[in-house]
């Protein structure tokens, strides 16, 4: 038998220790050690801000095909690609791969970056298809004057017959070569905390940057970090086109798209010379990407 007194103190007791549960759950719930698969308003933020950025970016190829944007936490977060027609994933951070068994981190690898490449991809086809329309023309509108004045201003080009070689790509499957070489098939720092797929350095501070964790000649450097994956590839694109040493290389990709060819052009793309453009061939042919050169953005979906 229980009696009042001790039943009052026992209800206390009980209140006080459901107020402890919940304010203890609260608490991790904001820490984000709980979910409830619920996007944090943070996320939510995030994922606003980089939808407006992406238009920005890739305003011809947001017209056409709705790109999703997805934030990972594990690997079962990536989508596997499944055939030829990749559907458009633009992940807003990198995971380390580095505890997967080699088969299963390559191929993980290859899901993550992939839509990256074909989004950027897609994007330099829409530009290049247009400056070739608008090259037709025999007056430019006021705004179609300035668009092909910042892209020849963004792109260092002296004619259109220039601007129209620096927009064209090459085959995916040197970028996935590049891209798994640089970041160690998405083991390294860099990749997986500033979404920097091919280790490109920073050298002005006003970029947004996260520092290497050795020094080159007693000199700190850096490194870039990018808001999403396809942002990596589209500065990728963009160093190829843009910077002298790749000159001879811009001219290749006019009269073949060989792999096997192109790669002898990208010698200076790292200080190891012509190790580096075996190691492409190399990396090309052992991973079989050259099934990967025939596969495309999935526009169907919009």
């Amino acid at each position: 038998m229980i009696f009042p007194m001790f039943a009052l103190q026992n209800e206390k007791h009980m209140l006080k220790f459901k107020e402890l549960i919940i304010s203890l759950l609260v608490v991790l719930i904001i820490s984000g050690y709980v979910s409830f698969n619920k996007p944090s308003p943070i996320a939510n933020e995030k994922l606003i801000t980089l939808e407006k950025i992406e238009k920005e970016r890739f305003p011809d190829v947001v017209e056409k095909v709705k790109i999703e944007q997805r934030i990972i936490n594990s690997t079962d977060d990536i989508l596997p690609i499944e055939g030829p027609k990749v559907k458009p994933v633009d992940y807003l951070n990198a995971i380390s791969l580095a505890q997967l068994p080699v088969k299963e981190k390559k191929q993980r690898f290859i899901d993550l970056v992939l839509p990256a490449i074909l989004i950027a991809k897609e994007e330099y086809k829409a530009r290049l298809d247009w400056v070739r329309s608008v090259s037709k023309k025999d007056n430019m509108t006021p705004v179609e004057e300035e668009k092909l004045k910042k892209l020849m201003k963004d792109f260092r080009a002296t004619s259109l017959q220039d601007l129209e070689k620096r927009l064209v790509t090459h085959p995916t499957s040197i970028v996935l070569a590049q891209a798994s070489i640089e970041s160690g098939w998405g083991t390294s720092r860099f990749f997986v905390q500033a979404n920097n797929i091919f280790g490109v350095w920073s050298f002005n501070p006003d970029d947004p940057r996260i520092p290497t964790l050795s020094t080159r000649n007693g000199k700190r450097m850096y490194l870039y970090k990018y808001n999403t994956l396809s942002e990596s590839v589209d500065d990728y694109f963009k160093l190829l086109a843009t910077r002298k040493p790749f000159e001879q290389f811009r001219n290749a990709r006019l009269k073949t798209q060989d792999p096997f060819k192109l790669v002898e052009y990208l010698d200076k793309y790292s200080e190891r010379g012509e190790a580096y453009v075996e190691d492409l061939k190399a990396q090309i042919r052992h991973n079989n990407f050259t099934k990967y050169d025939s596969y495309t953005l999935d526009l169907g979906n919009k």
